[in-house]
């Protein structure tokens, strides 16, 4: 099939597809395409997953041969992405043509570039991976515990009332009775907030006689 596509996209209002337009025409010139069709994304960030134009062209793929894009981050700002529309490109039959970066996914080169790319795909999925590790390993450290709280029965709330009534700060609350300081914090606010207000006592003032 040789009809093609051309995908550009911006990230702000401010700026304009037309320049990427413009040059991939003049390119796709050049290759004698029998159609050539144009999908923009105008002030749409690359971290979005889906967007109008990209979708409406994912869902026309079969209709092309060629995908023409002049960065391969027009696809996307993250390897992932990229890779999800190289996969349905390839199913679809579709060759994808990077123009500033000489890629072509129908050459030996461009399916070496697919490889690594997919490495780096893995690569940054073990490093957040790890990062989410560390992350969790030093918040138990530091005491943070995961997991559904546990409830506040009453006991416990009468307690927490009465320790704070005798004098104890939040935060030896917290650490005597092993509660969150938040816990703490709300058991003591929802008292509050569930107590009568006080009546204050008011003392009569003697009548002041009247003159003689």
């Amino acid at each position: 099939m040789n009809r093609a596509a051309i995908y550009a996209r911006v990230s702000t209002q401010e700026q304009s597809c037309d320049l990427q337009v413009e040059r991939l025409t003049n390119w796709a010139k050049t290759q004698e395409f029998e159609a050539l069709d144009v999908y923009r994304d105008d002030g749409i960030s690359g971290i979005l997953d889906n967007r109008p134009q990209l979708d409406l062209l994912r869902s026309r793929l079969s209709e092309y041969g060629t995908v023409i894009v002049a960065k391969i981050d027009r696809l996307g700002r993250s390897t992932g992405m990229i890779l999800r529309f190289w996969d349905e490109a390839d199913a679809a039959n579709v060759r994808i043509v990077v123009v500033d970066q000489a890629i072509d996914t129908s050459t030996a080169s461009g399916r070496l570039q697919r490889t690594m790319l997919a490495a780096l795909a893995e690569f940054e999925r073990e490093l957040i991976l790890e990062r989410t590790r560390g992350g969790i390993a030093r918040a138990r450290a530091l005491g943070k515990k995961f997991g559904r709280p546990r409830e506040i029965s009453g006991p416990i709330a009468e307690e927490v009332v009465h320790r704070r009534a005798a004098g104890e700060s939040l935060r030896q609350i917290s650490q005597r009775m092993g509660l969150r300081l938040g816990a703490v914090r709300w058991i003591l606010q929802r008292e509050r907030a569930e107590s009568p207000p006080r009546q204050t006592a008011t003392v009569p003032t003697p009548e002041t006689p009247p003159p003689a």
